[in-house]
């Protein structure tokens, strides 16, 4: 079978969770560099934004040897600080708002007081790399979107609340309605002033404006994908995936070498077995129909197989070529057990959604974490999903590991 037969168009994905905020749930760069290079496998481009590419220090270690000795690494893990050729290489992209340059940007996060911005050699090492290959987007269309969203949350909960919980939320939506634009960090200085000004304020108006908070993390990593209309990745949230009991199975391979799903490989995975990776005909023709799945076309579960049983072999094989000349950790651990991971493909007829993942079948013996990884489409022809929430959990309550990519 030709792998390359079939193509959906480049499936360009936006990684949602490189948020330099405390409520990100990352305290690793290993960690956030096996996520990256998970979505680096399953996408044709993986963006990430200016703001996040600056501030967020983990992110900065992956790019920086100068940085990465400022934070923390698993233990016994290398810290490499190779996505200067991801960068390079148009595989990993930062999107850039149109008529900016990352000088500028951090340079006004600077003087907005913004958290982790980064030192100047960095904003050029950065510059340096992704110049060639960003992209633009539209600031006042992502900002637009980012206003509606906290606004649509807000005005959804004010009506399941009374008292002073209902007063808080009513005084937030004055004031988000008056910000043009509406600056995220702005928003939690507010937050933070409302509720520094009612010391003896109730648990529920502690919890409504901690939920104000969330909402406002949550239309703001989903703004500028919105904008530019690409998938976003990001962990997966159960309630916003298809419902188990409204699920029909429609077909399960089995058996398949898991180790492009090991978290502990992935985050010492070096770059040129990326690029080897990604050029693989089989890795391309799984992330082509996996990219017809999420725009809501039906995928051709035998090229599917095919591609899962022979890109899942290739890794096996590169795996244990690179770690065995590595040694180290990653090779105890590879060959300490054989791991397999099983693909599904799953509809819900109700609401007209496709979902496929993959999974690895049991936990490792030493205890590292797995990575799964889910791709789902929007809400069909059938309609909207009765059973969806209205309100996303909050990205701290989220496992990181478990990854999905969605419209």
């Amino acid at each position: 079978m030709d792998m390359g037969q079939r193509a959906a168009g480049t499936e360009r994905i936006y990684l949602s969770d490189v948020e330099p905020h405390a409520a990100a749930p990352i305290d690793r760069a290993s960690d956030l560099r096996s996520r990256v290079l998970l979505h680096v496998l399953f996408a044709d481009t993986l963006l990430i934004g200016d703001s996040q590419g600056l501030n967020n220090r983990y992110f900065r270690a992956l790019v920086d040897a100068e940085e990465a000795r400022k934070v923390r690494w698993s233990p016994g893990t290398a810290a490499l600080s190779d996505f200067g050729a991801l960068l390079e290489a148009g595989r990993l992209r930062v999107a850039l708002r149109a008529g900016g340059t990352l000088h500028r940007i951090s340079d006004g996060h600077r003087a907005e007081g913004v958290e982790n911005a980064p030192d100047v050699p960095y904003v050029e090492r950065l510059t340096g790399v992704s110049s060639a290959h960003t992209v633009p987007y539209d600031g006042s269309a992502v900002a637009a979107a980012f206003k509606s969203g906290v606004l649509t949350r807000i005005e959804a909960a004010e009506r399941d609340f009374a008292g002073s919980a209902r007063e808080a939320l009513e005084a937030a939506r004055a004031w988000v309605s008056e910000q043009d634009p509406l600056l995220y960090k702005q928003l939690r200085d507010w937050l933070a002033g409302y509720r520094s000004a009612r010391p003896g304020g109730s648990a529920e108006l502690v919890l409504v404006l901690q939920s104000v908070d969330d909402w406002a993390g949550e239309s703001y990593r989903r703004a500028l994908p919105q904008a530019l209309g690409v998938g976003m990745a990001g962990p997966r949230d159960g309630e916003g995936t298809i419902p188990v009991f409204r699920s029909r199975r429609l077909v399960e391979y089995a058996g398949f070498p898991a180790v492009m799903l090991d978290n502990l490989l992935l985050s010492q995975l070096p770059v040129e077995v990326v690029f080897e990776a990604i050029e693989q005909p089989s890795r391309v023709a799984l992330v082509a129909e996996l990219g017809r799945l999420r725009r809501g076309i039906q995928p051709d579960t035998a090229v599917l197989r095919s591609a899962v049983d022979e890109f899942s072999s290739w890794t096996l094989e590169a795996f244990e070529r690179t770690f065995r000349r590595v040694g180290g950790l990653a090779w105890e651990h590879l060959r300490g057990e054989v791991r397999l991971m099983r693909f599904g493909l799953d509809e819900d007829p109700v609401a007209g959604r496709l979902g496929a993942g993959l999974e690895v079948v049991s936990p490792a013996t030493d205890g590292v974490r797995d990575l799964s990884l889910h791709v789902v489409n929007g809400p069909g022809a059938a309609g909207p999903d009765p059973q969806r929430r209205a309100q996303p959990r909050p990205l701290c309550e989220l496992d990181p590991f478990e990854r999905v990519v969605t419209l």
